[in-house]
């Protein structure tokens, strides 16, 4: 039996089904999460632009950094809230 997801957890799942779902080739593992949390990255956008503007930014020469984080970052609030569902007790 697996240990119940917390919603770290369910939040760095949401974010790589988002970066799958755009075809974008990287995925965060927690040590990313905890990097952009230390950097004071406290929001979904502000995440994803820092991750963008130092990990990718071949990609901000073909996409505003504005637009390409609220895209990342819409997508990922949809499958957050599939995956920060409560598994429903049977």
């Amino acid at each position: 039996m697996s240990p119940p997801q917390t919603d770290e957890d369910a939040h760095l799942k949401a974010y790589n089904a988002a970066f799958s779902e755009l075809n974008l080739r990287f995925r965060w593992g927690m040590d990313t999460l905890h990097w952009l949390d230390a950097l004071d990255c406290n929001t979904d956008r502000a995440r994803i632009a820092k991750y963008l503007e130092v990990c990718q930014p071949h990609l901000l020469k073909a996409y505003d950094i504005d637009f390409l984080s609220q895209l990342i970052c819409s997508k990922q609030n949809e499958h957050y809230r599939n995956f920060g569902e409560p598994a429903s007790v049977a």
